[in-house]
């Protein structure tokens, strides 16, 4: 599930745990019971990836952490390093995981991503601000369109103009 939620559209990411048993489905049914209420966590830098990984255990009784950190690593760096556009829109994402968005932005690791769609989150002003202050830094140097739905936040509208990105 986190190799597969690093870069893919929301409904190429499905948790079909979430199906209801009986429910017949159509295509947009589907999609809409398997990402409601978002259940897909922003990604994780691989450092933070690693962290995370120390507090499971397998029940294999192996310890296949270490092949697991460099999979992980080796996935995120290839996913982000060629990510042209980035689809987190409608995940029910706040503040928190804007600004977790924010850091692996700013950590370098989407030089080609162009287009981020964010909108039908619930980001405020705080994780806009962190969005702000990434793109500052350089994050994203060719992004090109940011669609937060909060495109009235003063930081995030002066660094889109700085850097003559189109904030819708």
């Amino acid at each position: 599930n986190a190799w597969a939620s690093l870069t893919k559209r929301r409904e190429l990411s499905l948790d079909l745990g979430l199906m209801r048993d009986g429910e017949e489905y159509d295509f947009l049914s589907l999609i809409f019971d398997c990402i409601q209420h978002g259940g897909r966590r922003p990604p994780l830098l691989p450092s933070q990836f690693a962290a995370e990984l120390e507090t499971k255990s397998f029940t294999n009784g192996k310890d296949d952490k270490p092949l697991v950190k460099r999979l992980y690593e080796a996935a995120f760096e290839e996913q982000f390093g060629k990510a042209t556009e980035l689809h987190y829109f409608g995940l029910g994402w706040g503040d928190a995981e804007a600004a977790q968005l924010a850091e692996v932005l700013a950590s370098g690791a989407a030089p080609r991503l162009e287009e981020l769609y964010l909108y039908d989150n619930q980001i405020g002003d705080e994780g806009c601000k962190a969005l702000a202050a990434a793109l500052k830094e350089g994050a994203a140097p060719s992004l090109k369109t940011l669609n937060v739905g909060n495109e009235k936040q003063p930081e995030l509208m002066a660094v889109c103009e700085e850097r003559g990105i189109d904030l819708e």
